[in-house]
């Protein structure tokens, strides 16, 4: 067997923590509670339904932004580019129970549209949401926020997916280690067949 290729059996430790399935792609929450305003990282994001649109955030249940969120129901979730990774960072080994981040780190925000929470101006892309529900998954809390509104950088709308030629998204690795989104690695297979039917129904087996 090549040696890229064996494997080792881990039995997950409690309380360890493992980044295999990384890199993720990296998004700040904002949030407003009365007159507080935070931002913080999150890895665990993913996007849930078309329609209604609605995107997930994953947020440790000790952090000050999840008793924040918990607050409230109205939040922003950003994207920010490569070139953000230190203030990323920064915000992420940072708490906002102590530390006014806005202003420590310089962060730029405008705010929302629609909803009550702050939008970072430098984010490429930002989606105002209103809470849906939130559930706790161990020692974490999932938030589920419809979107409501959008604000995508302009030189971006001219096409529905990520010109990494104009933005890299922001990925982790885990333990402090981010990578950047290699544009020369990008493969269209839009011109491959399909291989199932338009409308056609699965049969069930007997």
């Amino acid at each position: 067997m090549d040696k890229k290729n064996k494997k080792v059996i881990l039995e997950p430790e409690k309380s360890k923590k493992y980044f295999y399935y990384y890199p993720q792609l990296v998004v700040v929450i904002g949030v407003r509670d009365g007159d507080k305003v935070n931002f913080m990282p999150c890895v665990w994001n993913t996007g849930l339904s078309y329609d209604p649109f609605l995107y997930g955030v994953s947020v440790g249940a000790d952090r000050f932004t999840c008793k924040m969120l918990n607050n409230v129901n109205e939040y922003s979730i950003n994207f920010l580019g490569f070139e953000y990774i230190k203030m990323i960072r920064s915000l992420g080994r940072s708490s906002g129970s102590y530390t006014d981040k806005s202003n420590e780190f310089n962060i730029g925000y405008s705010e929302s549209v629609l909803i009550n929470a702050p939008i970072i101006d430098v984010a490429y892309y930002s989606l105002e949401c209103r809470k849906k529900s939130s559930e706790l998954y161990g020692d974490h809390v999932l938030f589920v926020g419809k979107v409501e509104l959008m604000h995508l950088n302009e030189a971006l709308a001219e096409d529905y997916i990520i010109n990494t030629k104009i933005v890299s998204p922001t990925l982790y690795l885990g333990v402090d280690h981010y990578i950047a989104a290699d544009d020369n690695s990008l493969i269209s297979l839009k011109n491959l067949p399909f291989h199932y039917k338009t409308g056609e129904k699965k049969k069930s087996k007997k």
